[in-house]
């Protein structure tokens, strides 16, 4: 498996992991706003993963799934959501975007292929746009 392939895994399976829990948020507020912004971050995260898998699969290589890290951290926040409320959720998935942005800046640092420094640095700015929202309603929330 090639660095590329490895870099782009690794940053499929956080997006996937984001974009089911994302899903799941979306089903379980009762918030429309709320739940209109987390089907849009589940959106999202679904484009990038399928713009990376075409990637790898160009590259005659298999894109991942979720990592067993990322699973645990969703099953935990998917518990902790059920007991402490929307708060909870919001402090998750902004945590999850602090993840995401950090997964792609670390990707850039170790992808030569050029298209795939493309595809990385496309979709770092539309994830600091994601981040910058969630960060934006889990102060609303917090205040």
């Amino acid at each position: 498996m090639s660095n590329t392939t490895h870099v782009l895994n690794d940053t499929i399976s956080l997006l996937k992991a984001g974009e089911s829990f994302y899903r799941k948020a979306a089903d379980n507020v009762d918030d429309h706003a709320l739940k209109k912004l987390f089907s849009e971050h589940a959106a999202i995260r679904n484009a990038a993963v399928t713009e990376m898998s075409q990637k790898v699969e160009r590259s005659d290589e298999d894109p991942s799934g979720a990592s067993w890290t990322e699973q645990a951290r969703q099953g935990y926040a998917n518990a902790e959501s059920m007991f402490n409320g929307t708060d909870a959720l919001i402090e998750y998935l902004e945590e999850h975007e602090d993840r995401t942005l950090e997964q792609i800046r670390e990707a850039l640092k170790g992808v030569e292929d050029r298209e795939a420094v493309k595809i990385l640095t496309r979709h770092l700015a539309i994830f600091q746009q994601t981040h910058d929202r969630m960060k934006a309603v889990k102060d609303t929330h917090n205040s």
